[in-house]
């Protein structure tokens, strides 16, 4: 018998839950990460060297991940005239053709990191609500 992998193990402990509390944890992540989203492009940079100002900001998305419950993927797709992805260039800074250095304007990981707390918890807590009701405590005698 093969083992398990962490997330074949987490995949497994969601198909388990109730088809109840999955489709409410599903519905809860899908408002969180377009919040998220929302947040990132609010905090993204709006540059004049893009060939549309305003493309780096409109091309941050996201989309449910095919084959895995309640998994989401957030990608900044903006490209720049030569068809690379240049997002994490503006997010960490880099060094320009004549040598001198750009400074980062991080927008991504700050976002994500402000958020991430309080996600887990908006997340869980519309299965924490059906699990009460589900399964009320008993009455003090």
């Amino acid at each position: 018998m093969a083992k398990m992998t962490n997330l074949e193990r987490r995949i497994a402990r969601m198909n388990s839950f109730p088809a109840q509390i999955q489709a409410a944890v599903e519905d809860q992540l899908e408002k969180e990460v377009h919040s998220m989203v929302a947040a990132m492009k609010r905090a993204a940079p709006v540059s004049d060297f893009e060939d549309q100002p305003g493309e780096l900001r409109d091309s941050i998305t996201a989309y449910r991940v095919p084959g895995r419950p309640a998994a989401w993927r957030i990608i900044v797709g903006a490209r720049d005239r030569k068809g690379r992805l240049y997002g994490s260039y503006v997010e960490f800074g880099h060094n320009k053709a004549d040598g001198s250095r750009a400074p980062a304007s991080p927008f991504f990981w700050p976002t994500y990191r402000a958020r991430q707390k309080r996600l887990r918890g908006r997340i869980l807590a519309p299965a924490r609500k059906l699990i009460r009701q589900m399964f009320p405590k008993p009455p003090k005698v």
